[in-house]
C-alpha cells in the first residue's frame, strides 16, 4: 500500500510536487479563522486515526492540504484513501468551501 500510485487523484485533487516528491494538493476556502481550526483540527484527529499526516499550510479563511508518502517518493495509495476520506469528513464540517 505504500508503492508509488499511478492511478489519477480523487475528483478536486491536483498533481503537484512538494519538497521535491510527488504529492496531492487541494485548497479549502472558510468565513474566518475559528472555521479554519476547526477544519485543521478536524484533519489532525483524520490523520492521526490514518497514521498517515499531510503537510498543512493555513492562514484567516484557507487551508492548503497536500498528501505524499515520502519513504515511497511520491504519492502512493495510502495517500489517495486519505485525500477520499478527507473529502467525506470535509462535508461534514460548518463553513468548508471546497474551490474545485
Amino acid at each position: 500500500m505504500n508503492t508509488p500510485a499511478t492511478d489519477a487523484p480523487p475528483p478536486g485533487w491536483r498533481p503537484t510536487c512538494h519538497e521535491g516528491a510527488d504529492a496531492l494538493e487541494k485548497r479549502w476556502r472558510f468565513a474566518d479563522f475559528r472555521q479554519t481550526m476547526v477544519f485543521v483540527n478536524a484533519v489532525a484527529e483524520l490523520a492521526e486515526r490514518l497514521d498517515h499526516h499531510p503537510e498543512l499550510q493555513l492562514g484567516y479563511g484557507h487551508c492548503r492540504v497536500l498528501w505524499t508518502t515520502h519513504d515511497a517518493g511520491g504519492v502512493t495509495a495510502r495517500d489517495r484513501e486519505a485525500a477520499r476520506q478527507l473529502d467525506a469528513l470535509a462535508a461534514t464540517l460548518p463553513g468548508a468551501v471546497d474551490p474545485s
